[in-house]
């Protein structure tokens, strides 16, 4: 056996998750939608007092808050 086709993963489960974050798409949370939809409301609300335009949400806004809330609960 040559030296390049032995395995050499370290830490198995390790290996796995950053597969699966790399090549599959994480499962939506139902608890995660939910506050997302209340935190869009809230901040509309509020913009709405203010006489500001409402803010249109972007992809990238809802994975910024999908990361926070892993953060916060440990996800």
């Amino acid at each position: 056996m040559s030296k390049g086709s032995k395995s050499r993963i370290q830490n198995q489960d390790n290996f796995n998750k950053g597969f699966d974050k790399i090549f599959t798409k994480e499962p939506d949370i139902p608890e995660l939608n939910l506050e997302w939809q209340c935190y869009c409301n809230k901040i509309n609300e509020i913009r709405e007092f203010y006489s500001m335009d409402s803010k249109i949400f972007s992809a990238a806004d809802k994975e910024r808050f999908a990361k926070a809330h892993k953060k916060k609960y440990n996800i």
